[in-house]
C-alpha cells in the first residue's frame, strides 16, 4: 500500500516539476518558463514599412511556421511612447517572450530588463540595443534581465569600418554628407559615435552636413538634394542603411554628378548588390535581419528547452563572408559582392 502511494505521489509530481525550467538573464531571481504553456511571442519593431524591418518579421514568420507557435507583430511606428504603451499591453496578454528591436532603448531599458522578466517573460534583442548599449560592442551589448542580444553589425565599430573604406578609397581633403535616421534611435547613437571618432582621427574628411531621415528613400532623395545644392563640391555620402542610398543615388544622378560624389553605406541589400555591380555604391556593410530574428527565436526555445544560451550573438547569427574577421562586420565591395547574399529588397 505504501509502494503504490509512493508510486501515486511520484506519477503526479513529476510533470509539474518537469513543466517549470529556471532561466539565468542575469538578475537575483530567474525567470521562470511554464513549459505547459505554448510559446506566445510578441515581436516589437520600429516601423513596418521599412525593407530591413520586414526582414525581421520575415525571419519570425519562418520560426513560427517551422516551430508552430504564435506571435503578434506591434509596430511602434517609431514613436517610443506608443512603444513602451504596446509592451505594457503586452505584460498582461499572456505573452511569454519578446523580440524587441527598440525606437529608443534607453526608455525601454526598465520594461525589458526589469518588468518583463518579472512577469517571467523571456526578453531578446535583435539588431536593436536597450538600456543605451548602443554604443557599446561585444559582449557588452547584451542587457541583464535579457536572454539575449543578436546582432554587432550596427555598432560603432560597423559605421566606423564603412566611413574608414571611404578615407581609403579618397585620400586626402574630402567634403562629407551624412544621412542617418532618427535623433535617438539607437542605430544613429551608434552612427554618431563612429562619425565622432573618425571625425576626431581624419581632419580631412570633413563633414559638411548631416540630414536626420525617416530612413525612407523619398526622405533621403530630398535631404541629398539639398546637400549637394548647398554644397557643390561634395564629394562622398555617408549613409548609416541601404535607404538612405536609394535616395541619395537618384538625386546624385539628377544632379548629373555620377561619378563625382561617391556613396557608401551600411546594411547591404539586394538593391545594394546591384548598385555595387553597376558602380552607383562603392561600398556596403553585412546586414542580416532575418538571420538575426531567427537567430533570437532560437535561443528563445533553446531556454525553454533548458538549454544554455550564449549573452551574445555577432554577426546577426549569421556565416562570416569573404574576407571577414570573426568579431568584425563584413565589408562589402564590387570585389566580393558575389559571396554576399542580401536578406532585405
Amino acid at each position: 500500500m505504501k509502494r503504490a502511494w509512493l508510486l501515486a505521489l511520484l506519477l503526479t509530481a513529476s510533470p509539474a516539476a518537469a513543466a517549470e525550467i529556471s532561466v539565468d538573464v542575469g538578475l537575483e531571481k530567474p525567470v521562470i518558463v511554464d513549459t505547459e504553456k505554448p510559446l506566445k511571442l510578441a515581436l516589437f519593431i520600429e516601423i513596418g514599412t521599412n525593407s530591413a524591418v520586414q526582414s525581421t518579421v520575415k525571419g519570425v514568420k519562418t520560426m513560427a511556421e517551422k516551430y508552430g507557435f504564435s506571435y503578434d507583430v506591434f509596430d511602434a511606428r517609431f514613436d517610443v511612447a506608443r512603444q513602451i504603451n504596446q509592451m505594457e499591453t503586452a505584460l498582461f496578454n499572456g505573452y511569454n517572450a519578446w523580440i524587441v528591436v527598440p525606437v529608443e532603448g534607453s526608455q525601454v531599458c526598465d520594461m525589458v530588463t526589469e518588468r518583463a522578466p518579472a512577469e517571467n517573460v523571456l526578453v531578446a534583442h535583435a539588431t536593436g540595443t536597450a538600456c543605451g548599449r548602443s554604443s557599446m560592442e561585444g559582449n557588452d551589448l547584451w542587457a541583464p534581465g535579457t536572454l539575449v542580444y543578436v546582432g554587432g553589425n550596427e555598432t560603432p565599430s560597423a559605421f566606423k569600418t564603412i566611413m574608414e573604406k571611404a578615407i581609403a578609397d579618397n585620400p586626402g581633403h574630402q567634403k562629407v554628407g551624412i544621412l542617418t535616421g532618427p535623433n535617438l534611435h539607437p542605430i544613429t547613437a551608434s552612427f554618431d559615435k563612429a562619425l565622432a571618432e573618425v571625425k576626431a582621427e581624419h581632419p580631412d574628411f570633413e563633414v559638411v552636413a548631416v540630414h536626420r531621415t525617416d530612413y525612407s528613400p523619398p526622405d533621403n532623395q530630398i535631404k541629398t538634394q539639398t546637400m549637394l545644392q548647398s554644397n557643390p563640391d561634395l564629394n562622398i555620402i555617408v549613409g548609416a542603411y541601404t535607404n538612405m542610398s536609394k535616395g541619395a543615388v537618384p538625386a546624385i544622378e539628377a544632379a548629373g554628378k555620377q561619378g563625382q560624389v561617391k556613396v557608401y553605406e551600411a546594411g547591404g541589400t539586394e538593391w545594394s548588390v546591384e548598385a555595387l555591380k553597376s558602380g552607383a555604391i562603392q561600398a556596403t556593410t553585412g546586414f542580416y535581419r532575418q538571420t538575426a530574428a531567427e537567430a533570437a527565436v532560437q535561443a528563445i526555445i533553446d531556454a525553454r528547452a533548458g538549454k544554455t544560451v550564449p549573452r551574445v550573438i555577432l554577426n546577426d547569427g549569421h556565416a562570416l563572408i569573404d574576407g571577414q574577421e570573426a568579431g568584425k562586420v563584413g565589408l562589402v565591395t564590387k570585389d566580393n559582392v558575389t559571396s554576399y547574399k542580401a536578406e532585405s529588397p
